[in-house]
């Protein structure tokens, strides 16, 4: 008389049981972290003519503190940490590189600007050296604080004009999405200062 084993169907409903088991006892995934990016100025057409010069915007400098996608933050003097659940969607300086070529297209007045790549020849080129960007635990809650330092130079680096430009605004609550919000409140006004003081030191200089 032939035995017969187990049957298909048993096997194939012990493995759908077994892996089923096995699925259920795995912690569910974590979601991923926000990321946030820095939007340009929206700079309202000015009356101010065109300009004739071009610009090469050079890649922002900055500390190991910020050169990252983490959104940094201080609660007291000289500690530097940073956020778990939200970070930049590049690294900082890379966006802020970004979002200042972006917000010289989006003033309409000058054709020629670009990153040093897209532009190695130019009549002026701008650096800037991030020495701030984090959210200051000062009192009630987070302040983004901003703090660049700008150059206007020729091709061969001399400089032709420098200034230090900061900002600060206060996030609405203690969270990375208020923050975010804060810093690009706080990077919209200082991008407007950046690309109307650049304009008046590289006109000056090329009407000489």
């Amino acid at each position: 008389m032939t035995q017969h084993g187990p049957s298909r169907m048993a096997i194939a409903g012990a493995a759908f049981l077994l892996a089923a088991g096995c699925v259920s006892v795995l912690p569910d995934a974590s979601p991923p972290s926000a990321r946030y990016l820095i939007a340009p100025a929206e700079i309202a057409a000015a009356p101010a003519p065109d300009v004739a010069w071009s610009l090469a915007v050079d890649d922002p400098q900055s500390t190991r503190v910020y050169d990252t996608t983490k959104m940094a933050l201080v609660r007291s003097p000289g500690r530097v940490e940073y956020y778990a659940a939200g970070e930049w969607a590049d690294r900082a300086p890379r966006l802020v590189q970004a979002a200042i070529v972006r917000s010289f297209e989006n003033s309409g007045r000058i054709l020629s600007v670009g990153d040093r790549p897209s532009l190695p020849y130019s009549d002026f080129v701008l650096k800037t050296d991030i020495r701030t960007m984090h959210a200051a635990y000062e009192g009630a809650g987070p302040i983004a604080t901003v703090e660049i330092f700008a150059r206007l130079t020729n091709p061969r680096g001399k400089v032709i004009a420098a200034r230090l430009f900061s900002q600060q605004v206060a996030a609405t609550r203690d969270g990375e999405p208020q923050v975010a919000a804060a810093f690009n409140e706080a990077m919209a006004v200082m991008l407007e200062d950046i690309i109307g003081w650049t304009f008046d030191e590289a006109d000056a200089a090329y009407a000489k």
